[in-house]
């Protein structure tokens, strides 16, 4: 008994003394980072879509100028 009492106040204890540590403002320039990172990720997924539309785009615009129109 003693010993789950002592791990429940200890656990409390380490808990509510981190609670502060989370709740502080977070500074602008770490939601940069992690915007800047998000778009190079969704840049680098993106990048073989892209290019096969573009890819694509010209083999089209290519069988127009074939056709003369």
């Amino acid at each position: 008994m003693k010993k789950s009492l002592l791990l429940v106040l200890l656990a409390s204890t380490t808990l509510a003394s981190s609670i502060p540590a989370f709740a502080q403002a977070q500074p602008a320039a770490s939601d940069n980072k992690i915007k800047t990172a998000g778009k190079k990720i969704g840049n680098g997924i993106m990048w073989g879509p892209k290019k096969l539309g573009a890819g694509l785009k010209k083999m089209g615009n290519g069988a127009k100028k074939m056709v003369g129109k």
